[in-house]
């Protein structure tokens, strides 16, 4: 590392001389322009100024039973074009295939498509999503998931149960671009820097991303296995109680970390030991129940005893700087 002591003219500006080398390396002349970038640590970037056209990414394949997963992969390397072709005339499940997988991703699009080949392209520029947007979305789609599920089990309703199950759809969809996002923050500076991000909050994002997407298909898990009868009123007491002090858990834990909010984690650490009592409470009143209903009842306790641990998980990713 090298270092140089900053300078003042007399009317008050500052300056330091750059090194010779650099200088060199990147053909700086007097007149050029230079770019400035502060960083969220204190840190200025200079960089030469260039008019920066992104380069485009393309990808071929061909049709197989593996296709969907290859789109899919494709798209969280972030390709930004990904043709599919065929020497023979592409048959219409290979085309439905196609279509059903972009209906899970975000961006993608068919821009041409003839006998032999379709090509779908990636219409979002990365640069302009912001990783934190998108899990605070994640978190409020999955929060209210979470809240419905629980209300659709104790009340038998399936219709809500319904809702919740498709919502997990889209928590998967953000869940995708979200890694697809992070990815080109790890391998694009500039990328990087307009987000004002590091290489450890791309790994934390991506494992915070990661269990909010397991705390939705929990949420759903209990919306798909909702009892056909009526469970006794102590039982719903503690599930709703049990629900609630999650739900609380994990909005605090998931702005603990977006916050950098240490109080948050200790309260986080509290609700835990209490609500694992209350879930202890609960299996206690299993055996109340008929065949069915315990089995159910069961599986919504254990999901939410692991919701409540993912609550701890994602408070553990909290750093105060």
């Amino acid at each position: 590392m090298e270092t140089r002591r900053v300078q003042k003219t007399s009317d008050g500006t500052y300056f330091v001389t750059l090194p010779k080398s650099w200088v060199t390396q990147h053909g700086v002349e007097k007149s050029s322009l230079l770019t400035f970038e502060s960083g969220r640590d204190g840190k200025l970037t200079i960089g030469p100024y260039a008019k920066q056209e992104r380069s485009f990414t393309s990808a071929t394949l061909f049709p197989s039973p593996t296709l969907e997963r290859e789109i899919e992969e494709k798209y969280l390397l972030g390709y930004d074009l990904i043709q599919i072709e065929s020497k023979d005339t592409l048959h219409s499940e290979v085309r439905d295939k196609a279509k059903a997988i972009l209906k899970k991703l975000v961006g993608l699009e068919i821009v041409e498509e003839d006998a032999h080949k379709i090509v779908i392209q990636c219409l979002i520029e990365p640069s302009l999503l912001e990783p934190q947007r998108i899990i605070r979305r994640l978190h409020l789609i999955t929060k209210a998931m979470q809240q419905d599920a629980i209300t659709a089990f104790i009340t038998c309703d399936s219709k809500l149960a319904t809702t919740v199950v498709e919502r997990d759809e889209e928590v998967n969809r953000l869940y995708f671009l979200l890694v697809r996002i992070v990815r080109a923050a790890l391998t694009d500076l500039t990328t990087a820097e307009r987000f004002h991000v590091r290489s450890v909050d791309c790994l934390d994002y991506r494992i915070l991303a990661s269990l909010i997407e397991h705390f939705g298909d929990y949420s759903a898990f209990i919306a798909a296995n909702i009892p056909k009868e009526e469970l006794p009123k102590g039982l719903t007491r503690n599930l709703e109680r049990i629900g609630e002090a999650t739900n609380s858990m994990y909005t605090r834990s998931v702005e603990a970390v977006l916050s950098r909010n240490l109080e948050l984690v200790s309260e986080v650490a509290n609700l835990h030991q209490g609500t694992l009592e209350n879930l202890r409470d609960a299996e206690r009143a299993l055996a109340r129940l008929g065949a069915e209903s315990i089995d159910k009842a069961t599986s919504v306790i254990a999901s939410l005893k692991s919701m409540c641990d993912i609550g701890v998980d994602i408070a553990d990713l909290t750093i105060t700087r």
